[in-house]
């Protein structure tokens, strides 16, 4: 098995989807981290470039802001949490 490394409150879900998934960035030239230009644009000008960097920026500052401990403590019964997610589908109740 594994366990963490440092206590859970001190790791930001951002940093472990970071580790798993990547950069953060929905497009390669909106990345920090691996950015790639595009080919075919004009990145001064180019308008999905400008939103997709908003939308790199919003994603980490959510997961940025959120560690493994509050995600565990996260509770289904709160009704914020509930209404939400409530409509997602985060899991699927299988028989034995």
């Amino acid at each position: 098995g594994y366990r963490l490394a440092r206590p859970a409150d001190e790791i930001k879900v951002g940093h472990v989807v970071r580790v798993l998934d990547g950069p953060l960035a929905p497009i390669p030239c909106a990345s920090r981290t691996q950015y790639q230009r595009c080919e075919d644009c004009n990145e001064a000008t180019c308008q999905v470039r400008y939103l997709m960097l908003e939308v790199r920026q919003a994603i980490a500052e959510v997961l940025d802001q959120r560690s493994l401990a509050e995600m565990r403590d996260i509770s289904l019964d709160d009704p914020p949490v509930a209404r939400d997610i409530g409509d997602l589908p985060l899991a699927v109740k299988v028989q034995a």
